[in-house]
């Protein structure tokens, strides 16, 4: 039996609706995919914006399959607002398939960077999980055997029995990095086997934020590198205790209007007032590179996401985000309160390139690691 047709101007009315509600996407989608280009102190609602990308994406993805049902055409709107925005989805989720495999002469003229906020070397599972003998932290960035290792949140390295960190795991890390410092002011530290030097900057904490610059010889190449950990949302117990309620459902309205007043007041003030400190931040490390000049890597925890005002401001026109350039997918590397973002980043400049990045898959920290490997161009080395 054939069904009734809908009445003509009911099915003009559905198809306006659907019309508004993806070009409504699209737009918001591609406001999204540059909201990292406005300043903060002017347009922090474009910075909060920048963080639901993600979120976006998938809406868009689900809200096309559902036109391929009734109405095809309208999947091009969906298309042109991924198009233009394409340029930002890409250094969220990069499209490299194929990882870079080395050979023997390469090898020769490549190091390995890897970038970790190790949270004091606390276990973030808790003092008693299962199945560690000694600190799974250590255990991890000696496994990598990287030639650098940049380091955020340490203020010390000896041992301790509540966190399993054992004299022999100190004792290999200070055989293998024979260059080595710890800020213990700000919680920084550099392990390396290249030879390197600190490097003394003239710039007030509240404008460069917790950072640290060394200059290596790699390889015979001067290289400058800024361990950076930018400001944080800094939130209390309480306000992440909030923050996780806003995933469960509302008893009722009153309940859920009072929900809404909380976070607008705790935790979008302080998400405001953290990026403002990052811009400002950034603008110092920037400023740094610009000075010093010359090959540089600047890594460590940012406390935002890739393509964020702080990050845009420091990669400029001349550095390169490492993960965008050797990833495949997009990732997080922060994993605690259920705030699933990446935030700790690595951008570069210089006659080299990022050809294989890989995300560690270790919970010990609250974070997770990075470990990037560069390739020199032998013609400019």
């Amino acid at each position: 039996m054939n069904l009734p047709r809908p009445h003509k101007p009911l099915k003009l009315t559905v198809l306006a609706i659907g019309v508004g509600l993806n070009l409504f996407v699209a737009m918001v989608t591609v406001f999204s995919a540059y909201g990292g280009t406005f300043n903060p102190d002017e347009r922090v609602i474009a910075a909060m914006a920048a963080m639901v990308l993600p979120l976006l994406l998938i809406t868009g993805g689900l809200l096309f399959l559902v036109n391929l049902f009734f109405d095809r055409r309208l999947s091009l709107i969906l298309v042109a607002g991924w198009a233009v925005s394409m340029p930002s989805i890409l250094v969220f989720s990069p499209m490299h398939i194929w990882n870079r495999t080395l050979n023997a002469e390469e090898r020769e003229h490549s190091f390995t960077l890897l970038t970790y906020n190790v949270l004091h070397l606390w276990d973030f599972r808790g003092e008693n999980y299962p199945g560690v003998e000694q600190n799974a932290t250590l255990d991890y960035i000696l496994s990598t055997d990287a030639d650098i290792v940049n380091i955020q949140e340490l203020e010390f390295l000896k041992p301790d029995k509540q966190w399993k960190i054992t004299q022999a795991q100190i004792d290999s890390l200070q055989s293998r990095y024979p260059y080595s410092h710890i800020d213990a002011g700000l919680q920084l530290a550099l392990f390396s086997k290249f030879p390197f030097e600190l490097v003394r900057l003239d710039f007030p904490k509240s404008k460069s934020g917790l950072i640290d610059c060394f200059r290596l010889d790699i390889q015979g190449m001067e290289i400058h590198l800024i361990n950076a950990h930018l400001k944080s949302i800094g939130l209390t117990p309480e306000d992440k205790a909030l923050y996780k309620e806003t995933f469960d459902l509302p008893e009722n309205k009153t309940e859920l209007k009072r929900e809404l007043k909380e976070v607008k007041s705790q935790l979008l003030s302080k998400l405001a007032t953290a990026f403002r400190i990052r811009a400002i931040q950034a603008r110092t490390i920037r400023e740094i590179t610009d000075s010093i000049g010359g090959p540089f890597i600047v890594a460590g925890d940012f406390n935002d996401i890739p393509n964020c005002y702080a990050v845009r401001t420091i990669r400029g026109k001349d550095m390169h985000d490492a993960y965008a350039d050797a990833a495949f997918g997009p990732t997080i590397t922060y994993h605690g309160d259920r705030f699933y973002f990446r935030i700790d980043q690595v951008l570069y400049r210089g006659p080299f390139k990022a050809v294989d990045i890989e995300r560690g898959d270790i919970a010990s920290s609250d974070h997770n690691p990075l470990l990037t490997t560069f390739l020199f161009d032998k013609n400019d080395k």
